[in-house]
Formats: C-alpha cells, sequence, structure tokens
C-alpha cells in the first residue's frame, strides 16, 4: 500500500507541473504571429521535460533497487 501511495504522490508531481508548463507554451504560440517567435520557448520546454523525465525515471529505479 504504501509503494501505490508514493507512486501516486509521484505522479501527481510529474503532471501538476507539465499542466502548466503547456499553458505557458500555447500562450506562447498565440500571442506571437509567427511560429518562429515562440520556436525558442517550445524547444527550451521540450528540452527541459526530457531532463526531468530521465532524471524522475532515474530516481525512481534507485528506490526500486534499494527494496
Amino acid at each position: 500500500m504504501e509503494a501505490l501511495v508514493h507512486g501516486i504522490i509521484l505522479a501527481f508531481g510529474l503532471i501538476i507541473p507539465l499542466g502548466v508548463q503547456n499553458i505557458f507554451i500555447f500562450n506562447q504560440g498565440a500571442t506571437h504571429k509567427k511560429v518562429m517567435s515562440a520556436f525558442p520557448a517550445v524547444i527550451s520546454a521540450g528540452i527541459c521535460d526530457t531532463i526531468l523525465i530521465s532524471l524522475a525515471v532515474a530516481g525512481v529505479s534507485i528506490i526500486i533497487f534499494k527494496f
């Protein structure tokens, strides 16, 4: 049961910030007339997502190996 609760907390911790980030990216796309103007924000968000997801997966595997 403890692992289930930790998994749910981890899932919300990963999903909630991505929702805010998506709203930011949508606003960037809506306010700029050219796609290339919003492109740096999209690339930055993609790189940050990749890094954070990789760290999350690595962290979870370390915790699982401890048990």
